[in-house]
């Protein structure tokens, strides 16, 4: 018989994404010392399997049985992510008369219409705080959504592995993308900012890691471009270490973010990047000192900052350092502090 508190979290999906490894993060660090268990309303998804594999246990939850399971297993906090997620748990702890509801926003959901921002700003009346994972979310919840600010509070994503910088650029001009091919992400630029990169330099390569709708448009148009030989296809990798240290610099040419996890993850092996001037992006990267920031859509501009980063090795260095100085202002200890303290805070 366990005397741990309880908590229980809530997700809409168990798919790969910044949110599910944030949720998979916080259960690895702090199970010695909480009675976890985690349900999700849509799909399965990797992100289950590793859960399970630590030892918690994953359910799947309509409305109904949901509160059924919440006044049967009484958690002390219901810790709810993603926007379904995060409606139907603050109703269902508000039925099933929980002493503690947190909801997570970490991304800036720019799909969402009055209706759903509506929807949020009321529920959120039955929650008791709701986790930021950037200034730019937080900003957003407070304006759109109406949360009031004081039910809102910023915990940064953490990094776990750091990497020295990099001394020199490799043979190869090498460029990467790591995340979701899917449109938001601004995935089908891709090809674009290849040809455009192909005409100043036409010997590089571009690593793509990351699977989505997108994947087959992207793969057409490398083709028509007649860029096939400089691109590789991954797929999604999971142990990304070794990966990072083969780029030069990562490209993020997403319409919206909120902090990206790819950035922070490259920062911390001393690769600068080049990324949209969206969200969250510019709490961490610094224009002109660890990357470039560059206009959404911006094609040329794109382009023009990665080849910048690669001038030469005196260039380089300066924006290797200053990358991996950055990452290390946000550690996996230093967010896993500040979710524990939350906790505690409503364990009291």
């Amino acid at each position: 018989m366990t005397n741990k508190r309880r908590i229980f979290h809530l997700i809409t999906s168990l798919n790969i994404g910044g949110t599910e490894r944030f949720l998979l993060t916080v259960l690895k660090n702090l199970k010695s010392k909480y009675d976890f268990s985690v349900g999700y309303l849509k799909e399965r998804g990797y992100t289950a399997d590793e859960i399970e594999k630590i030892g918690i246990t994953v359910q799947k939850f309509d409305f109904l049985s949901l509160v059924r399971y919440l006044k049967s297993f009484k958690p002390e906090i219901l810790h709810t992510h993603l926007y379904r997620a995060n409606i139907i748990g603050r109703i269902a702890g508000r039925v099933a008369k929980l002493p503690a509801v947190i909801s997570s926003q970490r991304s800036i959901d720019g799909w969402k219409n009055r209706f759903h921002s509506v929807i949020d700003g009321a529920t959120s009346i039955y929650c008791d705080l709701v986790i930021a994972n950037s200034a730019a979310a937080a900003d957003i919840l407070a304006k759109r959504e109406k949360v009031p600010s004081n039910k809102i509070e910023i915990v940064y994503n953490g990094q776990e592995e750091f990497a020295p910088s990099k001394e020199a650029l490799l043979p190869v001009l090498t460029v990467g993308y790591v995340g979701r091919l899917h449109k938001e992400k601004g995935v089908y630029l891709l090809p674009e900012i290849a040809k455009a990169l192909s005409m100043k330099k036409p010997e590089f390569r571009f690593v793509i890691i990351g699977d989505g709708p997108e994947l087959g448009n992207i793969r057409s148009k490398i083709n028509s471009y007649g860029l096939k030989n400089n691109i590789s296809f991954l797929g999604w990798q999971e142990n990304r270490g070794k990966i990072y240290s083969e780029f030069d610099v990562l490209i993020l040419p997403s319409e919206e973010e909120s902090f990206p996890q790819a950035l922070l993850e490259s920062f911390a092996y001393g690769v600068p990047a080049v990324a949209s001037d969206v969200g969250g992006v510019r709490e961490i990267l610094e224009d002109g000192k660890n990357g470039f920031l560059v206009k959404k859509g911006d094609v040329s501009g794109y382009a023009a900052g990665i080849l910048a980063i690669a001038e030469n090795n005196y260039c380089y260095r300066h924006f290797s350092a200053n990358a991996l100085a950055k990452a290390s202002e946000y550690s996996v200890e230093k967010m896993i502090r500040s979710v524990d303290s939350i906790y505690e805070r409503f364990l009291r």
